[in-house]
């Protein structure tokens, strides 16, 4: 019998660093130092020994995304973004998914002195480079739905990325956070809506104590929900008909009236600052124009619903802005406005990046949006107090008549009950010669729902 050949012995010899391998963890903690060693963040030369708290490590790398990040409130370990789509009434992955991040936030202090709360929703995207950032101060509503934490956002809000910019997103996003034993989906949904709702409370105040303001300064006196200080008769346009109504009445009129007036002093507020802009910055191919027409139209109509406050029709002119920038073919950035109106979209061509980040601030056009998206919702919910008070009128005209209108009222509904009954009558009768029966016997057994009286 042959022998094998013989194997040569395998090298058991290692390197004398030799050991059991360590794998890498996957967790948030492992994400914050990665994106730390591996994204050339530097570090401030008189400091060689930097902090490895993981918390610290995590919020170096949010600020370098967010400068205004102040706290790390929360952190989930995973999380996917979704957007809703209109037209499958469906959801889809919107691309971002990893580490979650609840972060407080620079509050914002306006020129009033109101504090406005500052927190957003950030997503350390493991897929791309782009992460999700959800400023909750631009979310209009907040609410879980399920699984999902779903985010409705203003016209103007957008999803940021890392560098800034406009990064394609709906008016609806949700947000999926893996749970574990501990409850962790319904302890960060809880702190988010917390967040959103204070934020949201404040801007609200904020925005109450600018519209008392501007009335003010125009010299109406500010007036509580619901305690509207009573005004001369004239000054509401009323009636003779209105000096008897009920005080929830004249109440809704003077709610309506002191809307309108509020509404044309901010309309007139906004045309000074559009004419500022102008003078400062110019027109940029014309889309001041256009603000301005939209403007004139819905002052123009302010000023009919003001004057015949019971027949105001619907004002179907578009307030919608949205501006998006994108570069351009030669060189540049182009910025495309749409809006308002249903005229054709306006492109703004900026000389560069700076240029085109001023374009689209609250300095430019952010403000303009901003303030048509107001002025669209204050329509609507002027329109409906308008219909509202002008059913409220109609019943109480019912209410405000002479007594010989109301008995007059009553007269002519008795003489229609006794033509009514007089023809039923007459309907009976040809039923009973039909069967041949007398007409007692039709009453006495009811068949046709009358019967004798007792």
């Amino acid at each position: 019998m042959s022998r094998s050949t013989p194997r040569k012995a395998r090298h058991r010899q290692h390197a004398s660093n030799s050991g059991p391998r360590q794998v890498a963890a996957s967790d948030y903690e492992s994400d914050a130092a990665q994106y730390l060693e591996n994204r050339d963040i530097g570090l401030p030369p008189n400091n060689p020994n930097p902090p490895r708290d993981n918390t610290e490590l995590s919020l170096r790398v949010l600020r370098r995304y967010q400068p205004s990040v102040r706290s790390i409130v929360a952190i989930a370990a995973n999380a996917v973004a979704y957007n809703f789509l209109e037209a499958t009434q469906g959801w889809e992955k919107h691309g971002a998914e990893g580490t979650m991040f609840i972060c407080d936030q620079e509050p914002i202090v306006a020129p009033t002195g109101h504090v406005l709360p500052r927190a957003c929703v950030f997503v350390l995207n493991r897929r791309s480079m782009e992460n999700l950032t959800i400023d909750l101060l631009s979310v209009t509503d907040c609410e879980v739905a399920g699984e999902l934490i779903v985010f409705r956002l203003e016209d103007t809000a957008t999803a940021a990325n890392n560098h800034g910019d406009d990064a394609p997103s709906k008016k609806v996003l949700g947000l999926w956070i893996h749970a574990d034993e501990t409850n962790t989906r319904e302890v960060h949904a809880g702190l988010i809506t917390a967040a959103w709702q204070q934020g949201r409370q404040a801007l609200d105040a904020y925005i109450q104590a600018m519209t008392a303001a501007a009335m003010e300064s125009n010299g109406f006196a500010a007036e509580p929900m619901g305690a509207a200080a009573p005004r001369p008769l004239s000054s509401c346009k009323a009636t003779s008909n209105m000096a008897t109504a009920p005080s929830h009445t004249r109440g809704s009129q003077n709610a309506a009236q002191a809307a309108l007036q509020t509404q044309l002093s901010l309309v007139s507020s906004f045309e000074k600052w559009l004419a500022s802009k102008i003078e400062v910055d110019g027109d940029q191919n014309g889309i001041i124009a256009k603000v301005q027409l939209r403007l004139h139209t819905y002052q123009q109509w302010l000023i009919q619903a003001e004057a015949t406050p019971t027949s105001v029709a619907e004002d179907t002119e578009p307030w919608e802005i949205n501006a998006r920038a994108h570069s351009g073919e030669k060189k540049g950035v182009v910025v495309r406005v749409t809006g308002p109106g249903s005229d054709e979209a306006v492109e703004i061509t900026a000389a560069d990046e700076r240029e085109a980040e001023y374009l689209l601030s609250n300095n430019y056009l952010g403000y303009m949006i901003k303030v048509c998206h107001a002025f669209a919702k204050t329509q609507t919910t002027l329109l409906s107090l308008l219909q509202t008070t002008a059913n409220i009128d109609q019943e109480t005209s019912k209410l405000n008549q002479r007594p010989e209108e109301t008995i007059q009222a009553h007269v002519r509904r008795l003489r229609e009950y006794n033509e009514i009954k007089d023809i039923g009558q007459q309907l009976i009768g040809l039923v009973a010669e039909n069967k041949g029966v007398p007409v007692r016997t039709l009453y006495e057994t009811e068949e046709f729902g009358v019967g004798m009286p007792h």
